[in-house]
């Protein structure tokens, strides 16, 4: 039984020496995020170190209280909020404490932008760039499983973790690397005995994990056991990034840099129609974009809207924007990977073609993607809703998704604009959603259903980089089958027995309404 409220209040005080919130405003203020879920919490700390991050899951550990992890607040599906512990990096953990050659060591709350900045003058970059870059934290990136833009070539964070220090669900440090021992790491009793739990569950349930598992080039649904197995020596890495803070709290990491390329030129191709399109980012994968992105007309007409400038963007009768990037060492090289894939999408069926010269033309394609999606994304223009924002199928099925989609939501008259990391096979959808309208309200879970059975019938899976929350949590048995969602909840227990780290997440009911505890102006 959780204790009363006032003796949550003097505990978290007497124990943190960060600063502990109870009062209705702060509460308030982090009830909700990016989504469209508000949830109340208890209280909001601001740990000042490891050893507050420790002490505030220990006593909630004690005391049957749920932790939240929270970093910018970006995340669309609502893993940010919850009745419980708020516990907020981004005042005091925010920095990037250390660099050797390739590698970085960061808090959890350093924002992305700030640790570009801070690498720019080494020649050093993160390469993972979601577009929230300015708003989003190493930490979610870490929880979610960010990519972004440029994941057709660098990966997602899976890809650049070296080694993670969490705080476990007793409170207890832990670090999490390959191999599994090493001398001079923090290594507790309960992190031993949950390693060889997961290990030799995990490696005698390997092929189904493997045939069950999407063959997508992204996936951010569920745990991803897929990786943990495949790897050489079984690797919990893989696992902890994209867990939601389900599973442990991330409040330090060494992450993989890389050296910006010196040659980055892009180009667009206009298509008529989606099929097309869709059909022309298959043939152009080969190429080995570092960006492949796919806009359609609605996405670059709001673009237009709040940044004029890119209104040379536009292309008369043209459906879809094909933006695609090469990055290299040597501009003769990068110019010819241009002029193919500009060979490629006029055989595919392409109604024009524009180059970008210069940087100022090639970013200001990156400054119409970032502001139209922080508008919609963060600001909720009008009534934009985040629920089916970020399938991601096998390349091979692109075209069917998208037309599938397409064809879905017109029979429901919902209003959609369509966008995202095509090379990828991960498709963004922005619905325009009036919840205070009964009917339309009313079709919401029928079209998260409807959506996530058109994914999983093309081998696809629910999302690519955003990961599950409130949204898709409860179709996670329908994408992976009981076997697979049986392990997750092994997982679960193994880390959490309890059940206190951001409970409702990843593991939680299934095939329920996704419509509860919404935020509705």
């Amino acid at each position: 039984m959780r204790p009363p409220y006032l003796t949550i209040e003097r505990g978290l005080k007497e124990t943190v020496r960060g600063e502990c919130f109870f009062d209705a405003a702060t509460r308030e203020t982090y009830s909700t995020a990016s989504c469209w879920y508000k949830i109340l919490p208890v209280a909001v700390v601001f740990p000042q170190d490891i050893e507050d991050v420790q002490s505030v899951v220990r006593f909630c550990c004690e005391n049957g209280i749920a932790v939240v992890p929270r970093g910018g607040g970006t995340g669309l599906a609502g893993q940010a909020i919850g009745f419980g512990v708020i516990v907020d990096f981004t005042r005091h953990m925010n920095r990037l404490l250390e660099v050797q050659r390739d590698t970085a060591v960061v808090q959890p709350g350093l924002l992305l932008a700030d640790l570009n900045d801070q690498l720019r003058s080494r020649d050093l970059m993160f390469p993972i760039d979601p577009a929230s870059s300015k708003q989003c934290t190493i930490g979610g990136m870490i929880a979610t499983n960010a990519a972004g833009a440029h994941g057709v070539k660098y990966g997602a964070m899976k890809d650049h973790v070296e080694s993670l220090l969490v705080v476990l669900a007793n409170g207890e440090l832990a670090t999490i690397r390959q191999p599994f021992l090493e001398s001079g790491l923090v290594y507790s009793r309960a992190y031993r005995d949950i390693y060889i739990r997961l290990r030799s569950l995990l490696t005698a349930n390997r092929d189904t994990i493997l045939q069950r598992f999407p063959q997508v080039l992204k996936n951010s649904s569920g745990y991803n056991l897929y990786d943990a197995v495949r790897s050489k020596d079984f690797d919990l890495r893989k696992i902890i990034v994209g867990s939601e803070g389900t599973l442990a709290a991330v409040v330090q990491a060494s992450l993989h840099l890389t050296r910006p390329p010196p040659i980055r030129l892009g180009a667009a191709a206009y298509f008529t129609d989606y099929r097309t399109a869709a059909e022309a980012v298959l043939r152009s994968s080969g190429l080995k974009p570092s960006a492949l992105e796919i806009l359609d007309s609605t996405y670059l007409a709001l673009g237009q809207e709040l940044t004029p400038a890119a209104g040379h963007l536009l292309h008369p009768g043209a459906q879809a924007m094909l933006y695609i990037e090469f990055d290299g060492e040597l501009q003769r090289e990068v110019e010819e990977m241009l002029m193919t894939f500009k060979d490629v999408t006029a055989r595919a069926g392409s109604s024009g073609f524009l180059q970008f010269s210069t940087d100022t033309e090639r970013k200001e394609v990156w400054h119409l993607r970032e502001a139209v999606s922080e508008q919609i994304n963060c600001d909720k223009w009008k009534g934009k809703t985040s629920f089916i924002e970020d399938v991601a199928v096998p390349l091979e099925y692109l075209a069917d998704y998208i037309v599938g989609l397409r064809e879905l939501l017109s029979r429901h008259q919902i209003p959609f604009c369509v966008y995202g990391h095509a090379g990828g096979g991960n498709i963004h959808c922005a619905t325009f959603v009036d919840l205070t309208n009964l009917e339309q309200y009313r079709k919401i879970d029928l079209v998260a259903s409807e959506v996530a059975d058109l994914a999983i019938s093309l081998g696809g899976t629910l999302s690519g980089e955003h990961g599950d929350g409130f949204v898709r949590t409860p179709f996670l048995e329908r994408l992976y089958g009981p076997e697979i969602y049986g392990l997750f909840k092994e997982v679960k227990y193994a880390f959490d027995p309890t059940g206190i780290l951001n409970p409702g997440k990843i593991i939680g009911r299934q095939n329920t309404s996704i419509l509860h505890d919404l935020s509705i102006s």
